[in-house]
């Protein structure tokens, strides 16, 4: 049968509950004693009183009404980032009713004196309670129930024990108090109360009988600075690299603390750690390396919600056009009905620009269904319910990873749910409804008597220590800074404070209550304490000190900086208890000296055929021979590196589509369409091109580029159309693959255009999407190769493909074979071949002289050095010879950082 009556002492956290209950049963037997914080006590009693447990649709409801407030202040954030909006004015809405009267109706004043900004605010949440209606947050919903309770209904009285501002409540929370006490009617027992007190505020540990460093901290951080003592050895400040460094040190420092003090046990030693994932991890492992015991160690392990991850990004998927990175991270997913590896290649080609998800020949029924429904789109609430009922029951994640499909399939109910009866499809609601949140793996911490004692910056101390250290004193620590608040600013809360009397918790009072927290922590440490300072953030940037040690600096005559850095051999010299290895004579680095390889293997043969033959080589890979034989090389090898970006309309991307466009503007055996029938027939062609190759174009973000893009391809068209009319022109051939061969290589490359003029004249065409500015030099000097390549195959081979006879009896009775380059951007053509017809046209420039033979000549050295396995590195003078004597942009240096690294002193080798 419960008590009549329960003692309940209210504390801050569950590490001060741990620290009083021990204490509370040393002193004996108790019954009808409760020690928790401040959500248990309001647990106990909402079933002391009968009180039904809330609803759980808060969230709902509030979102709901958030939507419905017209000229919010938060309307537009709502309209972009709903769920964070939401989350930010919940917490202020929360803030401005705790502080308001809970015996009244749910109610925010107003005030003409306040400032226009926190007034109007102020009015907007006054809009939103109106139409919610009294709902409230379910914590207090039960809270102003238990208020409004009758006593008569309590099957058991609470009586709560409490120090002030240990922990800061709301007006709410003492109101509850308040009845809950009032209801009891019970004299308090003093014992407990004293207990209480003395715990929490930490007066167990005696302070030395002479004032030391440490017993300063204690007592006068934060608060009298005009008299400074001398620093002994009782504190000090050590500077470290980083976060994992800490842990070296702290662990070293613990083992050299128990080898000293033979009376010192590992209990006897604290850790005080960040609210931080990364420094649970770090201690873990480095502590468990040294064969140190932790004890009250964070052990709780976050996992990714890789069931909701899939449908979420799986939404995108659907809605068109679809992100590629969404496509990306979709296909990689380790419940998918494909190995890791697949999925990785899947998502890589998505990411290199191909959209079309072709399934592996070996590819499965599920497989291929699976990449059809990615594939597609919906429009229709029906067609999307088929569709993530289809996709949830293809997931497939083995044994491992069972429990993750079902929470897919869970999600994917509510999904179907919402989309019942829909007249259309609210993406971003359907997504926000599954957004991945991390799992956690509830693992509880060990709590023991033997271990390193592990405290956390955001709790009280759970039993006392002789010696502490702390980790991560740095900027915005210790004590952890209040966060700033887009609805309600310091000055917005100041003034509501002052005129309307609502007692609302500023962040100068949230710090005044954590600087209190942390005296609490060093009072609980009676011999010595390090601060531990690492001067890199995890991602390598800089960070300052903690803005404590400002003060801390006040209390002591010390030189102006009192942090000795373990970089510095004088400052290591002085810090207490740091384990040193014994010094050695340096080894300085081994000296990387970059020369040319002799792989002693024809590197040509990496790539054959089923028979063993070479395959073709193409012309870009060729300009990359000859520009860097290594970074030819790590291509062929699929070594460069890989990158996950999100689309952008680059130059490749641009000249892919106004490519396709083209081509299907001049095709072969197609009369010349007429001047007014090009726009039109262009505009469908490039719709049709970016559905293809940048789906993401679509999108109305990218509306201007789209349109300048249409608007250049429409123009060149036009221009183009002029010249192939001036030069009465037949289009032979359009993208088409050609085979040869270089010195008995095998060439092939795929040329845009093969023109057909009259007198047997030939001419091969290559569109590119830049101007004349970029590509005239490289012809002037001679280092053009690509459709000089393109005329060397004609002359040793032909078209590929038996098709192609009509081609192939055209070019043997070509008199004359001509190169153009048209460039796009700015209409010019440039050729090696001045025509009878070309003086009519004022955009042909026919370049004088050879375009491609030192071109042709480096590419032949470059193949005759990787045949004999001579792989020839870069020199440093190769970027200033390419851009500026060659005339070309070595882009290719720029393929992977192992050619920079690479790279030989000395200038280029020249041609010619």
């Amino acid at each position: 049968m419960a008590e009549q009556y329960l003692h309940f002492l209210l504390v801050p956290d569950s590490s001060a509950a741990r620290r009083i209950r021990r204490a509370v049963v040393e002193t004996g037997s108790r019954r009808g004693v409760v020690i928790g914080t401040l959500n248990e006590l309001v647990e106990y009693a909402r079933r002391a009183y009968l009180i039904p447990e809330p609803s759980d649709d808060w969230e709902e409801k509030f979102d709901s009404a958030l939507s419905r407030i017209a000229d919010s202040f938060w309307l537009e954030s709502y309209s972009i980032s709903p769920q964070e909006t939401s989350t930010v004015v919940e917490k202020a809405f929360v803030q401005i009713i705790s502080a308001s009267d809970p015996l009244g109706d749910t109610y925010i004043p107003e005030s003409d004196t306040l400032p226009e900004r926190p007034r109007r605010h102020l009015e907007d949440l006054a809009r939103l309670a109106n139409d919610l209606h009294g709902e409230l947050p379910a914590d207090l919903s039960c809270i102003r129930e238990l208020i409004f309770a009758d006593k008569a209904d309590a099957l058991q009285h609470i009586f709560v024990y409490h120090i002030e501002g240990v922990p800061a409540l709301t007006r709410w929370q003492e109101s509850l108090i308040k009845k809950l006490n009032s209801d009891a009617e019970v004299a308090p027992d003093l014992q407990l109360a004293d207990q209480l007190k003395e715990i929490l505020l930490v007066k167990t540990i005696p302070n030395p009988a002479n004032t030391n460093s440490l017993s300063t901290l204690q007592t006068r951080l934060f608060s009298d600075p005009s008299k400074r003592i001398v620093l002994d050895k009782s504190v000090q400040w050590v500077g470290t690299r980083d976060f994992l460094e800490e842990a070296e040190i702290a662990a070293g420092m613990v083992q050299t603390m128990l080898g000293e003090h033979t009376d010192l046990q590992p209990s006897d030693i604290g850790l005080l750690l960040p609210e931080n994932y990364e420094y649970s991890v770090s201690v873990k492992n480095t502590f468990t390396l040294a064969g140190l015991a932790l004890s009250g160690l964070p052990v709780e392990i976050w996992q990714r919600d890789l069931g909701r991850e899939a449908l979420f990004h799986f939404l995108f998927c659907r809605q068109k056009p679809a992100p590629a990175m969404a496509l990306a991270v979709c296909l990689s997913s380790l419940l998918m009905p494909w190995s890791r590896e697949e999925g990785a290649l899947l998502a890589q080609t998505v990411m290199n620009g191909d959209y079309k998800l072709k399934p592996f020949s070996s590819a499965s029924r599920d497989t291929r269904a699976m990449l059809d429904l990615i594939r597609e789109g919906d429009e229709t609430p029906n067609s999307l319910i088929n569709a993530v009922q289809s996709f949830v029951s293809l997931l497939n994640g083995g044994d491992e990873f069972a429990g993750y499909v079902q929470q897919a399939k869970i999600a994917a109910d509510s999904i179907c749910i919402a989309l019942e009866g829909a007249a259309d499809i609210d993406w971003a609601k359907l997504r926000r409804s599954v957004s991945p949140k991390y799992i956690t793996t509830r693992e509880s911490s060990d709590f023991n008597l033997e271990g390193v004692t592990v405290w956390r910056e955001g709790h009280e101390p759970w039993r006392p220590v002789r010696f502490l250290i702390v980790f991560g004193f740095t900027e915005g620590n210790y004590p952890t800074l209040p966060g700033s608040s887009v609805v309600f600013t310091a000055d917005d809360l100041n003034a509501i404070f002052e005129n309307l009397s609502l007692p609302i918790e500023s962040p100068d009072i949230q710090l005044k209550h954590r600087r209190a927290r942390f005296k609490r922590q060093l009072a609980a440490v009676s011999d010595y304490v390090t601060f531990l300072v690492p001067r890199r953030n995890p991602s390598g940037a800089t960070q300052a000190p903690s803005e404590s040690i400002v003060f801390m600096h006040q209390l002591f005559d010390v030189p102006e900086d009192i942090i000795l850095e373990l970089d510095a051999a004088a400052d290591r010299a002085h810090v207490r208890y740091l384990a040193q290895v014994a010094s050695d004579e340096p080894e300085l680095p081994r000296t990387s000296k970059a020369t040319d390889m002799h792989l002693e293997c024809d590197l040509l043969a990496l790539r054959t055929d089923s028979e063993g033959q070479l395959k073709p080589e193409s012309p870009s890979s060729l300009e990359t021979l000859m520009i860097s034989p290594l970074a030819w090389l790590l291509r062929r090898l699929n070594a460069e590196p890989l990158g996950w970006a999100p689309e952008n309309p680059n130059v490749m991307l641009f000249g892919t589509l106004a490519h396709q466009v083209f081509e299907g503007l001049f095709q072969k055996n197609t009369p010349l369409l007429g001047a007014e029938e090009i726009p039109p027939r262009a505009d469908s062609l490039l719709d049709e091109a970016i559905r293809q190759h940048g789906p993401f174009l679509r999108a109305s973000q990218w509306l201007v580029e789209r349109h300048h893009l249409a608007v250049g391809i429409i123009k060149a068209a036009l221009t183009w159309r002029e010249v192939l009319d001036v030069l009465s022109a037949e289009v032979l051939g359009s993208e088409e693959w050609l085979a040869g061969n270089l010195n008995g290589i095998p060439i092939h490359g795929q040329a845009d255009v093969i023109l057909g003029l009259p007198k047997n004249r030939l001419l091969v065409v290559d569109y590119k999407r830049s101007s004349a500015i970029s590509r005239r030099p490289r012809m002037q000097k001679g280092y053009d190769s690509q459709a000089s390549l393109y005329r060397i195959m004609l002359q040793t081979g032909g078209p590929k493909g038996e098709e192609n006879g009509e081609l192939v009896n055209r070019l043997r009775k070509a008199s004359q074979t001509g190169i153009v380059y048209y460039m796009l951007n700015d209409q010019t053509v440039l050729s090696d071949t001045t025509l009878e017809e070309s003086g009519g046209l004022p955009n042909w420039e026919a370049l004088e002289g050879p375009i491609a033979d030192h071109a042709i000549e480096l590419i032949e050295r470059r193949l005759n050095e990787v045949r004999e396995g001579l792989l020839c590195l870069n020199r440093e003078g190769d970027t200033l010879f390419f851009d500026k004597q060659a005339g070309i942009k070595p882009y290719a240096l720029e393929n992977s950082p192992l050619i920079s690294l690479f790279t030989m002193p000395g200038e280029a080798e020249e041609t010619g």
